[in-house]
Formats: structure tokens, C-alpha cells, sequence
């Protein structure tokens, strides 16, 4: 913009006595751009912080991925772990088995609880999970082979302490005097973990990796092998090379496949929302159009002097436009100028407390700010403050000089 145009707008934009209220409302229209920008913030801001928290939970409750192979078992389990090891941006990797079953206490009228017994290899388990930081008394590492850890709730739910018996009754069947029966199990209760999840807490158990085998018959081979990346965002990259190098008879998941629904849910949140406070900045775009509109009017005599000296339509236009653009920018400054430093403070100090009764893993309200989205709150009341302005910018070009300074 020509220093003309940028001097004039200014100076236009000065509050005087002279056409208070046309001021008063280009203040209405700052602060209701100021406002509209504060909400699309602060909802981005929450979304992606919930988001953030939801994954760093499950993945550090669980591995970023889990390698198996299409026919089943891994036949070569050590060859397997030793080639995904030596994969660049392999952190760690472990093998492990799942399988479900009922659990209860004998000796008592409680009745069973349906578990997922996890059976990992306490050596390396740790590595690839950090659940197991958690686990009361001793460490994952310590568990022997015909003992179990049980989620903390699971665990209280029964009633059970360190050192009791407790029974599993596997989904495998095996033949008996009885017939077809299912696997029978029993274990010393070792200890419990706890995860922040109630999915995990109240239905997980874990068991050495040698007893998963014995009970599914497949000793020395594991079901799969639990990875874990150097971050979260590398997973897709990492998890790529793991399978080029393991050849087309293995496939990997994440959670982020398994839970897409969960993640889709939050992505389309997240901009609904955005979306729905962006509507506050679109009120407050009326406000620029009527501003403008109103201060057209009380100008028309300036514009028709400007005009008659030499002002060309195009500037004339120009300078509204850059009226529009200010009271936007202005607007917009405000709006994060609050918000990005609340945001920052919320995050930072955990100041808003969730309850533990309706969000068991997250403790506090999350502020995540992203630099994109911050972009994007900013240009987006710019550019609509711009598209509003376009209106009584074209009025004033077209204004005639003559019939301007004869009304008058």
C-alpha cells in the first residue's frame, strides 16, 4: 500500500467527536473479531491437547506397533526380534501372547471376571511399555514363571493381595476325561500395575511369556513382537522399514488403525467446533461492513475533494480495504494476545482439574498449541475482515467527485 492510502486510512480510523458512533462500532467490530479469535484458540487448543493426551496414553500403556505374521505364530521368534532391533528408529522390541479367559478367586462366591492375559518376556517387556513403571511390589523384570500381575482395579475388585491363588479359564479348549474343556490355569498373584485406563486396569493381566506358550502349546514362539519408535510421530516411518525388511509375511498396526474411529471423532471435533466459533468472527464482519458503510457517507464530501485532486478510484479503494484490514489485524492481535499466553499458563500450571470419576487418565484440561493452527486462526479473520471491506470500498471508488462536492 501507497503511503497515501496508509495515511489516510489512519487518520480515518482516529477517534473525534465528529462520527463517534461510526468509531464505536469499528470498536465492536475489534472486539467481536478479538472474541472470535480468543474461542477458535482456545478450542484448537483443547481439541489437540485431548488428542495428545489420549495417544500418549495408550502408547505408553502399549508398544506404537505390533508386528505378526499372516500364518500365525512367528516361526523364528529370536531371528524375528534381532532383524526388527537392527531396523533404524527401533527403540525396542519385545515379543509377546495374548489370549482371554475368565478369572476368579477359589475358595469364594465372587464370580469370574473376563480378563486379557498378556504374556510378555519380562526381560524386555519394559521396554517397549512403560505400564510396567508401575507395577507394586518389586518390578516386571522379577516375575517368574506361574505368577501374575493383575490391573490395580481388577485386582481390588477381587479382593485379592500379593501372594494369593488365583485361577484362569482360558478360550482354548483341550481334550479331558471330560471331553472338550477349557484350559485351566492357576497362578500366585506377584503384584499390580496400574495404567490410568480402566480398559486396562480393570481386565488386563499379565503373565510370563513361557507360560502364554505352555498354555497355547507353542513353546518357544511367540504370537507377536511389540515395538516401540524413537517418537510417536516416526511410527508410520519406522513401522514402513520394519516390514520392507521383514519381507510380505508380516503385517503391523498401531493403535492409531485400531482406534481410527476414536481419532477420526476427534479430528472432526475439533474443526466443528473451530468452525463454530470462526461464526463469531463472521458476525463481526457485519460490523466492518456497517462501519464502513457509515464512515463512506460521513466522507463523502473528503473522498470527493480526494477525487477531484487527483485520487484515483483505485486507491480510493484501496484505502477502505486497509481500513477493513486494520480493524481485523487489531481485532485479531487481541484475540491472541489473551488467549496464546492463557493457553501457554493453563497447560503449563495445570490449572483446570478433571475429575478422576469421569476422565480416569487425564487430570487436568490439556491447552496444546499448534503453530499451523495458530496460522490459521490468524489469517482467517484478516481475510475476512478484507472480504468485508470489498463492499464499501467499491462504493467509495465509485463515488462521483461532482455529485459528492455538489451535495454538499
Amino acid at each position: 500500500m501507497a503511503l497515501f492510502e496508509r495515511t489516510v486510512a489512519e487518520r480515518y480510523l482516529k477517534t473525534h467527536r465528529k462520527g463517534a458512533f461510526v468509531h464505536i462500532m469499528v470498536r465492536f467490530a475489534r472486539g467481536g473479531t478479538a472474541l472470535g479469535v480468543f474461542a477458535m484458540v482456545v478450542t484448537l487448543a483443547v481439541m489437540t491437547g485431548f488428542r495428545e493426551e489420549i495417544e500418549a496414553t495408550l502408547f505408553s500403556a502399549t508398544a506404537h506397533f505390533t508386528v505378526f505374521h499372516l500364518t500365525g505364530d512367528i516361526p523364528d521368534t529370536a531371528g524375528t526380534l534381532k532383524t526388527i532391533r537392527a531396523v533404524p528408529g527401533v527403540k525396542a522390541a519385545s515379543p509377546i501372547r495374548l489370549e482371554k479367559g475368565l478369572l476368579r478367586v477359589p475358595d469364594t462366591s465372587a464370580p469370574p471376571e473376563p480378563v486379557v492375559v498378556k504374556a510378555v518376556d519380562p526381560a524386555s517387556a519394559h521396554s517397549t511399555s512403560s505400564i510396567f513403571d508401575s507395577v507394586k511390589p518389586g518390578r516386571v523384570e522379577d516375575l517368574k514363571d506361574g505368577e501374575i500381575l493383575l490391573g490395580k482395579e481388577l485386582a481390588q475388585k477381587l479382593g485379592v493381595h500379593v501372594g494369593d491363588t488365583v485361577a484362569v479359564a482360558f478360550f482354548r479348549l483341550e481334550l479331558g476325561l471330560g471331553g472338550q474343556q477349557p484350559k485351566l490355569a492357576a497362578f500366585r498373584m506377584a503384584g499390580t500395575f496400574e495404567s490410568h485406563s480402566s480398559e486396562y486396569d480393570k481386565s488386563w493381566a499379565i503373565i510370563t511369556l513361557a507360560d502364554g506358550a505352555r498354555i497355547a502349546h507353542a513353546e518357544g514362539h511367540a504370537e507377536m513382537i511389540e515395538v516401540r519408535a524413537s517418537s510417536i510421530d516416526a511410527i508410520s516411518k519406522v513401522k514402513a522399514r520394519v516390514l520392507k525388511t521383514l519381507g510380505p509375511d508380516f503385517l503391523a498396526t498401531d493403535l492409531r488403525e485400531t482406534n481410527k474411529p476414536l481419532f477420526a471423532a476427534l479430528t472432526v471435533e475439533k474443526w466443528a467446533f473451530a468452525a463454530i466459533f470462526g461464526l463469531i468472527v463472521l458476525v463481526a464482519a457485519f460490523n466492518v461492513v456497517a462501519s464502513l458503510v457509515l464512515l463512506v457517507t460521513e466522507k463523502r464530501r473528503d473522498l470527493g475533494v480526494l477525487l477531484a485532486l487527483g485520487a484515483t478510484p483505485k486507491q480510493i479503494q484501496r484505502l477502505f480495504e486497509l481500513q477493513g484490514l486494520r480493524i481485523g489485524a487489531v481485532g485479531t492481535l487481541w484475540g491472541l494476545g489473551t488467549s496464546v499466553p492463557l493457553c501457554w499458563a493453563a497447560d503449563h500450571w495445570k490449572l483446570i482439574k478433571l475429575p478422576a470419576a469421569v476422565y480416569d487418565f487425564i487430570t487436568y484440561m490439556p491447552f496444546r498449541m499448534k503453530v499451523p493452527d495458530v496460522l490459521l486462526v490468524a489469517v482467517f479473520p484478516l481475510l475476512v475482515s478484507w472480504l468485508a471491506a470489498r463492499y464499501p470500498a467499491k462504493k467509495a471508488a465509485a463515488l462521483d467527485p461532482v455529485d459528492a462536492l455538489r451535495s454538499e
